[in-house]
């Protein structure tokens, strides 16, 4: 039988519930303690959940029953608070991006491979049956001769309508290219491998504190395929978000995050139809399974740490 995998939670904003809810639906997880800087978020979430209330982050690390911890803060305290839970030796799941800069990030990665923890990032979207599927096509050549990479997202707001927080709309640690284009950067280099050449044309608005508003940009794969990266926001559109892979034979696009679209030459395109199962919780039990010493699908530090790379050129801050 499985142990039980105690967990600590540092921020219960909106994902952090998210995750909480997760955990409650997995069967081995169980919640010690949480604590956010935000009293009356913290005390909701208590009241909401029935969860344990710390009046410190340092009391999760300091308590040897907890295995894990998992960190959904805003991103510019992601490696100090980070550092300090690689410090305590317990393995670690953390929100994206990894670090506030490509050197933070490096330093987070290295020390956690350093201290042998478990390190792991929440990247939700690999566990999806969409995601899944399209690597099953990928790998029948379904496309035939890769072509062309596209990432085209449209926001009607940013922040959207259920994510304003006082940091996710600031040049030092917001926008959709953190948010969102990081997602997608990881996906393409875990199926395609390492993105380089990123030529990028970022628009910023003339508030020298506030995100970016679009931006159009050119990368490459290894391999030479081109990569066309494209985003706006606030415009007269709901939004809508694709990453889409053109090919000689076919082309399928993973669409607002679990809708798959494909088509092949002489046919139309169609939305293929699976039922969607619980990602996160899957996203757990890889972790859960790590922590067993099985094989196991996490997305490590590793991978947030190349993701990182190339979100820090597309912002043009390397």
């Amino acid at each position: 039988m499985n142990k039980t995998i105690n967990i600590g939670i540092i921020g219960v904003g909106i994902v952090g519930e998210r995750f909480i809810k997760a955990l409650n639906r997995h069967g081995r997880a169980n919640i010690l303690g949480i604590y956010d800087t935000n009293k009356d978020r913290l005390q909701d979430i208590s009241n909401k959940y029935n969860l344990k209330i710390v009046n410190s982050y340092k009391e999760l690390l300091k308590n040897e029953d907890i295995n894990i911890i998992y960190l959904a803060v805003p991103p510019k305290y992601h490696y100090s608070i980070g550092m300090d839970i690689i410090e305590s030796n317990k393995h670690f799941i953390c929100e994206k991006p990894l670090a506030n800069s490509i050197n933070e990030a490096k330093e987070m990665y290295e020390k956690a491979e350093d201290n042998n923890i478990i390190h792991a990032m929440n990247f939700p979207t690999v566990y999806t049956q969409a995601f899944k599927k399209m690597n099953s096509l990928l790998k029948q050549e379904y496309i035939g001769e890769l072509r062309r990479i596209e990432l085209n997202t449209y926001f009607e707001e940013w922040p959207r309508f259920w994510q304003k927080t006082n940091w996710i709309d600031t040049r030092e640690q917001g926008g959709f290219v953190r948010e969102v284009f990081t997602h997608y950067v990881q996906l393409i280099q875990m199926i395609f491998g390492k993105i380089k050449d990123v030529d990028t044309n970022i628009e910023y608005p003339k508030d020298s504190l506030s995100c970016e508003t679009g931006i159009m940009a050119r990368a490459s794969l290894t391999s030479g395929e081109p990569i066309l990266l494209n985003g706006f926001s606030n415009i007269g559109m709901k939004e809508n978000i694709a990453l889409t892979l053109y090919g000689t034979e076919g082309t399928i696009s993973l669409e607002n995050w679990r809708e798959l679209w494909v088509s092949s030459k002489g046919k139309r395109k169609e939305r293929l139809d699976f039922k969607e199962h619980d990602h996160l919780v899957e996203l757990i039990d890889e972790v859960c399974k790590r922590i067993d010493g099985k094989a196991s699908n996490v997305i490590t530090f590793k991978d947030g740490y190349n993701a990182q790379i190339i979100i820090e050129k597309l912002l043009d801050r390397d």
